[in-house]
């Protein structure tokens, strides 16, 4: 089973990290289009010659343009003191479940390591006082 896998993942290729820093900065700002794409919308929908339900509740374009970044302000804050903590928390107990996270298995056993060295000091220290208390008799 695990050979047919092997043969059905294909490698992965070592290469520049051109094409990587490309896609990272079109990913990254990608949201700016979306900025424009949003504005262009909201004209369609404030001047639409069939629906007038937006003029006459925003008697000015600007009125309208200013309640939507309020409505898109209030869910920001919201996503930022609500869902990105409960995500991150998730996100992070969901890794460490059932060894899946090699990075905290390493960090557990790096905990292990630095308590072994902690006895070890102290017995080493333990032995040093020791010497020193008989040195002085």
């Amino acid at each position: 089973m695990n050979s047919i896998l092997n043969r059905l993942i294909p490698k992965q290729r070592k290469m520049s990290t051109k094409l990587g820093g490309i896609l990272i900065i079109v990913g990254e700002t990608m949201f700016l289009f979306s900025l424009l794409n949003f504005l262009m919308i909201t004209r369609l929908q404030y001047y639409s010659s069939g629906d007038s339900f937006m003029r006459t509740l925003f008697p000015h374009y600007l009125l309208f343009l200013t309640a939507l970044f309020i409505v898109a302000f209030i869910g920001m804050w919201m996503a930022y003191v609500y869902i990105f903590p409960s995500k991150q928390r998730f996100s992070q107990e969901q890794a460490i479940k059932d060894n899946r996270s090699p990075l905290y298995n390493k960090v557990l056993e790096i905990e292990n390591e630095i308590d072994e060295l902690k006895s070890v000091v102290l017995e080493i220290s333990e032995k040093v006082d020791d010497i020193a208390e008989k040195d002085k008799h």
